[in-house]
């Protein structure tokens, strides 16, 4: 495996909702091994690109680009949300392209992003996304987080739960 050092993180700028929106119907074709879900009769996923432009726009919500040598390799969003009564920062969705997995790429987003922050973290992980139960499992083996905590929602029982807390 190979750490791709010539990539870039880039907020997806107001005007780029449109990308972010098709890039995230190839997240969801790529999610349909384990999802199950079917496109709707216009050809695309069930996908609101309104909810999703939010990230771009609503305070707290992110979405960011991943680049290499400036080309598009994926996104990944985040959006603030409450571990009981705990304030966190949802790592939602994450998506990179196929001709970039498997050269340390995803997991230097998360060293980059997620390894020394100041905030509490969560990531939910599908349950039946095996990929990306093993992905997760290896970073939280792999990098030195302070703290990564199991966390159980009786709400939210389709997601394997993790809680990256800073050092106290």
């Amino acid at each position: 495996m190979t750490v791709i050092q010539n990539m870039t993180l880039r907020a997806v700028a107001p005007g780029e909702e449109g990308t972010l929106a098709r890039l995230f119907q190839l997240y969801c074709y790529d999610n349909t091994a384990w999802s199950g879900e079917d496109v709707l009769a216009g050809g695309r996923y069930d996908v609101c690109d309104a909810g999703l432009a939010e990230y771009v726009h609503a305070p707290g919500h992110t979405a960011v680009w991943i680049e290499v040598d400036g080309a598009l390799a994926g996104f990944f969003i985040t959006e603030p949300g409450m571990a009981g009564e705990l304030p966190v920062q949802e790592f939602s969705d994450f998506f990179i392209l196929k001709k970039y997995r498997r050269r340390g790429l995803a997991l230097e987003v998360v060293r980059r992003v997620l390894l020394d922050s100041t905030q509490t973290w969560m990531v939910a992980t599908f349950h039946a996304d095996a990929d990306a139960c093993a992905f997760w499992r290896q970073a939280f083996a792999r990098l030195p987080f302070a703290r990564a905590e199991a966390w159980d929602d009786p709400d939210l029982p389709q997601f394997q739960l993790t809680l990256l807390k800073p050092a106290a």
